[in-house]
């Protein structure tokens, strides 16, 4: 009899237990209702990238040689024209002498030629030579017209590279053998090539090899060959930024899309930019999905960011997308049962309340936006 007492006492213990837990519970949880509406979606996406000049203009050696003298600093700002290498070259210095002499031989047979070719004016009109006779000191006078424009063309391109200020070489004929004898053991001013900047702004090391992303600077004292990329010239009045975007995503951008261009060392600037160009191919990522570079261009930098924007600095670029409107539910709505999505909608007229099937999309840390399944203006009722 006492067992069956204690018994009971216990069971009632429970009950009584389980309804003070049950009423704590339903006091802490608190009946939510919200009205399904549609409002519109915005999303950003990040990227950071590298900053690059505007524009850039590479500056190769002319000839294999011998750098003598770099007469600036990487970084430093310079003007379009000014000397900016001197490059001591053997190979310059005897291919100035061949076309200086091809010039004056070119100009010689071409005064012979124009000669010759009033010659045979005088002599067609008074029918004193075949027509035969006449188109052929033609065909040679053209001739050497053309081969004195291409001496002059050829002499002009190396002319420029060297420094004989004061001596006019273009009016040298083949009798002035001693002029020419004279500039042709100008050894030291036609060995010396100076390399001036193709435009103004800001020299920049080149990078070694395409892609290895190493850069190189070239000091006193080092070869170079002809080709080889001395020096860039970077136009800093804007800048570029090139950004890898997945596959996911690219779709979702679109050439002339305004960007915000922020960065570490300059966080409380923000620049205004858009995209310029977008890659049509991926490129793989190791370990990961295709990725697409895009361009970025901020077109005109204050003469007082360009002081704190430099080339290299990292930058972040901020891509606002409009998405279309959508209706969004508090996440806390959201019942998943059996692999599916529902949510608990009230009736206006019953007050009664019941489970919808829904279709999900995007999803943010507190909301869910609905593409299907719901209704505006529809009640959703949840458990806060």
């Amino acid at each position: 009899m006492k067992n069956y007492i204690k018994l009971i006492l216990f069971l009632l213990l429970i009950a009584c237990l389980y309804t003070c837990t049950t009423h704590r519970k339903m006091k802490t949880e608190k009946t939510m209702q919200v009205t399904a509406v549609t409002k519109p979606v915005n999303s950003v996406l990040y990227y950071s990238g590298i900053i690059e000049p505007i524009r850039t203009v590479m500056m190769t050696s002319p000839a294999d040689g011998v750098m003598n003298d770099v007469q600036f600093h990487f970084g430093d700002e310079v003007k379009k024209g000014q000397p900016l290498f001197f490059i001591s070259s053997e190979k310059f210095q005897s291919d100035y002498k061949t076309a200086l002499m091809q010039y004056i031989k070119a100009k010689t047979e071409y005064a012979n030629h124009q000669t010759e070719m009033r010659e045979s004016d005088f002599l067609h009109k008074n029918s004193l030579i075949s027509d035969d006779d006449y188109k052929s000191k033609q065909t040679g006078f053209y001739n050497a017209r053309l081969s004195l424009v291409q001496a002059k063309d050829a002499l002009d391109n190396l002319q420029k590279q060297i420094d004989l200020q004061g001596k006019n070489f273009y009016d040298l004929k083949i009798e002035d053998i001693d002029k020419i004898t004279q500039v042709l053991h100008e050894q030291n001013a036609l060995r010396q090539i100076h390399v001036v900047s193709p435009a103004n702004g800001v020299v920049l090391l080149p990078v070694k090899e395409e892609g290895s992303g190493e850069l190189k600077k070239i000091q006193q004292g080092d070869s170079v060959r002809q080709g080889d990329v001395i020096a860039v010239i970077g136009d800093v009045s804007g800048l570029t930024v090139h950004v890898s975007v997945g596959e996911l995503s690219v779709n979702q951008l679109k050439q002339g899309q305004s960007v915000k261009v922020t960065g570490m060392a300059f966080p409380d600037v923000v620049l205004d930019g858009k995209i310029t160009a977008i890659d049509r191919q991926g490129e793989s990522m190791q370990g990961g999905l295709p990725a697409f570079s895009v361009e970025v261009v901020v077109p005109v930098l204050t003469r007082e960011q360009q002081n704190r924007i430099h080339v290299g600095m990292t930058a972040k670029v901020a891509i606002e997308l409009d998405n279309a409107a959508k209706m969004t539910v508090p996440i806390k709505a959201i019942i998943q049962k059996d692999g599916k999505t529902y949510l608990n909608v009230k009736n206006e007229k019953s007050g009664k309340v019941h489970l919808i099937l829904v279709k999900t999309g995007e999803t943010t840390l507190d909301s869910v936006t609905i593409d299907s399944g719901l209704l505006p203006g529809e009640n959703i009722v949840f458990t806060d």
